[in-house]
């Protein structure tokens, strides 16, 4: 394969470039606001440190797949940004330590890697800029760490339901308490001059974390669940296929699907993925018989994604293990649906105690070992049960 083509290739080649980078953002700094060479000498080591823990943190979030952005594909990104927010530190260093937005550095750098990854990078960028200050000014970067470390956790809190008020607000009053309580402690007297910064600061800080997080909600988050909105539309032609081949496989699943989207809410799941799962796990039909090797060869020709192939794979494939939890639910959806129907066909009039049969089904499927090798947890297998007991009204539909 050609150098080209080789991600790990490209991003050796980015990673040497990051540290030449690093060791001119460096030079610039002591060039341009004089430092003494021994402190020069001490942030190079630092930064060159730093830059060996943020490729080794980068590198740990590619190989276990826990990039807060799931971007792999685009090697680049991260550490170009990176290089030109290094470059705007060593700019921030000429301003006032108390206007700089360090905090929105962190959530950048963040979301376009991962947590550990965010919080080290943003570091070394605070240390380089740091360099230029007094010695007497240090407090403050201590301050902007803790307000740093807070503002990329803050990115773990960031859903599609956008709910970041809370968290926001906790990294503003760190910003504030803390540059507010080390302004008081380090000055010889007090002016009104003195909180024009901070209060500038801030404010930039809250509208750039805001913008940010929104535009990484609308590219990101938003754009993965809009690619389900059309998969998992019980009209879509390959369902619409399904629904002439077999009827009965159709209207069974959209019970299913029901069921997969109440249960994968309950338990935190991503909902959108779990009902694609369920919608497709019958369209095997389609090509002649209800198995993996038809299963797979029609989703694959609907180009569905890979995450819903997987429980896919897990739900039918007889030699693959059940592992993940979104397959844990998507089996015993069927399984509450399949059995219930089953019951009604024997007699339609029949009157089921709802909380017994779902307690038995349970127990069942716990006797036979099938989730021995599931990362479903207890709590959420019983939160699970719950959600099916509680749900007596729908059994009805199902007549």
């Amino acid at each position: 394969m050609e150098e080209s083509k080789n991600p790990r290739g490209t991003r050796i080649k980015l990673y040497i470039v990051l540290m030449i980078v690093s060791i001119a953002a460096v030079a610039g700094v002591w060039l341009l606001y004089e430092i003494p060479e021994v402190r020069a000498l001490q942030i190079l080591v630092t930064v060159v440190l730093g830059q060996i823990t943020v490729i080794f943190t980068y590198e740990s979030g590619l190989l276990y797949d826990n990039m807060v952005s799931g971007i792999t594909d685009r090697p680049a990104m991260f550490p170009v940004t990176y290089m030109i927010v290094m470059a705007a530190s060593v700019v921030m260093a000429a301003m006032p330590v108390t206007a700089w937005p360090v905090a929105v550095i962190y959530v950048l750098l963040t979301i376009m890697s991962n947590i550990p990854c965010g919080i080290v990078s943003g570091s070394v960028c605070l240390f380089l800029a740091s360099g230029a200050i007094d010695i007497g000014a240090y407090p403050f970067i201590y301050v902007y760490l803790l307000t740093g470390i807070a503002a990329a956790v803050l990115v773990a809190h960031l859903d599609e339901q956008f709910k970041i008020a809370l968290p926001v607000c906790i990294v503003e009053i760190i910003l504030m308490t803390g540059l507010g309580v080390t302004l008081v402690c380090t000055v010889n007297s007090f002016s009104v001059e003195m909180l024009v910064y901070p209060t500038v600061n801030l404010a930039v800080t809250l509208i750039l974390i805001l913008f940010i997080l929104k535009a990484y909600s609308a590219r990101v988050i938003f754009k993965e669940e809009d690619k389900y909105i059309e998969l998992n539309d019980p009209e879509c032609m390959l369902l619409s296929e399904l629904k002439k081949v077999s009827p009965e496989d159709y209207h069974k699943t959209v019970h299913i699907v029901y069921f997969c989207d109440r249960v994968s809410s309950a338990l935190g799941l991503d909902a959108p993925k779990v009902k694609c799962a369920g919608l497709y796990h019958r369209v095997g039909v389609i090509g002649g018989a209800y198995n993996w090797d038809n299963t797979r060869m029609v989703c694959e020709e609907q180009n569905l994604p890979e995450e819903v192939m997987s429980i896919l794979r897990e739900f039918e494939d007889p030699n693959t293990p059940m592992v993940q939890t979104e397959t844990a639910v998507l089996f015993m959806c069927e399984c509450i649906v399949t059995s219930i129907q089953y019951l009604f066909s024997k007699n339609n009039e029949i009157k089921l105690e709802y909380p017994s049969l779902v307690e038995a089904i349970f127990k069942q499927r716990i006797e036979a070992g099938v989730f021995k090798q599931s990362n479903i947890s207890i709590k959420q297998f019983e939160l699970m049960k719950k959600v099916f007991m509680e749900e007596k009204l729908y059994y009805d539909f199902l007549r």
